[in-house]
C-alpha cells in the first residue's frame, strides 16, 4: 500500500510539474489576420508541447489597445500603432503583406469597378448596380466596425479618407462579412484576398481599375490595395520571462523562411521579404 501511495504521489507531482511549466501566449485582434496566425499557432505548438497559443478576435484596434495595456501577449493588426500606443511600449513585427479585394454577392452582374466608382459605392454616391452596368438592384454596403483595421485600410485606400455612407451594414468579423455578402442580394464589401480565395463558391471578387486582386498583381505593382499585417508585443508588460520568450520564438517562427514561403503564400498572403522587390512600395 505504501508503495502504491508513493507511486501515486510521484505521478501527481509529475502532473503538477508539467502544469507549472505550461505557458500560454494570448493573441488578440484582427479577424482578417486571425486565420493565418491560427495556422502558425497550430504548427508551432506541434513542436512545443506544453505551450498554448490562444488566438481570438475583437478587431485590430482592440488588439493594439489590449497589448498596450498588457491585456494580451500579442496584438495582431492590419494597421500601424498610434503614437500613444508606441509610447506605451508596443513593438511592431510586420508578419505578412496582405492584399485586399472588393467582394460582392454573385448576382450583382459587375466584375470590375474603377477607383472612383469604388469610392462612390462606399460613400453613397452610387446606390444601384445598374449605374455600373450591372443588375437593377440596390447596393448593400457591408463594412467592419471602427475597431477594425480592415475598415481603416478601406477608408484610406478606397475612400481616400472620406466618410462611409450612413446606410452601411456593420459586421463584427471578416467571417460575418463573407456570410452577409454571400446571402444578401446586392451586397458588396472589402476583405483580405485569403477570404475570397476560401469562399469563391459563395462570393464574387470585383477587379479594381481592371486588375483582379492576386499575389502576383500586388508583387508586380499592378494592384495597389494592400498593407502589412502586424504583430505587436509590449516587452514592458511581459514580466514573465518564459511567456515573453515563447512569444518571441513564435514570432520568429512566423517570420521564418519555411513558414513565409510555404504557409503564407499558400494562404493568399505575400512574405514580408517580397517588399524589397515590389514595384509599389508600402
Amino acid at each position: 500500500m505504501k508503495t502504491q501511495s508513493l507511486l501515486l504521489s510521484v505521478i501527481a507531482l509529475s502532473f503538477a510539474s508539467v502544469a507549472a511549466q505550461a505557458q500560454t501566449v494570448s493573441v488578440m485582434g484582427s479577424t482578417a489576420l486571425g486565420p493565418i496566425v491560427k495556422k502558425a499557432a497550430e504548427e508551432f505548438m506541434k513542436s512545443h508541447p506544453g505551450l498554448n497559443i490562444a488566438v481570438s478576435g475583437g478587431g485590430s484596434m482592440t488588439g493594439l489597445n489590449q497589448v498596450a495595456a498588457g491585456g494580451c501577449t500579442i496584438g495582431i493588426s492590419d494597421v500601424y500603432a498610434t503614437a500613444d500606443q508606441e509610447k506605451a511600449g508596443v513593438k511592431n513585427h510586420n508578419i505578412v503583406v496582405q492584399p485586399f479585394t472588393l467582394i460582392a454577392h454573385p448576382g450583382v452582374g459587375v466584375k470590375n469597378v474603377s477607383a472612383q466608382q469604388a469610392e462612390f459605392i462606399f460613400t453613397g454616391k452610387i446606390n444601384n448596380w445598374k449605374e455600373l452596368g450591372g443588375k437593377d438592384q440596390k447596393i448593400v454596403r457591408v463594412i467592419r466596425p471602427e475597431s477594425s483595421g480592415t475598415r481603416a485600410v478601406q477608408k484610406k485606400e478606397v475612400l481616400h479618407d472620406q466618410d462611409f455612407s450612413k446606410d452601411v451594414l456593420i459586421q463584427d468579423s471578416t467571417g460575418a462579412v463573407v456570410t452577409s455578402v454571400s446571402t444578401t442580394p446586392g451586397a458588396v464589401s472589402f476583405v483580405e484576398l485569403e477570404h475570397l480565395e476560401k469562399n469563391k463558391a459563395r462570393i464574387a471578387g470585383i477587379a479594381y481599375n481592371g486588375v483582379e486582386c492576386s499575389n502576383n498583381a500586388v508583387k508586380n505593382g499592378k494592384y495597389p490595395i494592400f498593407s502589412f499585417g502586424h504583430a505587436y508585443i509590449n516587452p514592458a508588460k511581459l514580466t514573465d520571462a518564459a511567456t515573453r520568450k515563447a512569444a518571441e520564438d513564435f514570432l520568429a517562427f512566423i517570420l521564418s523562411k519555411e513558414f513565409q514561403e510555404g504557409t503564407v503564400l499558400k494562404a493568399g498572403y505575400l512574405p514580408v521579404s517580397y517588399v524589397k522587390s515590389m514595384k509599389t512600395q508600402l
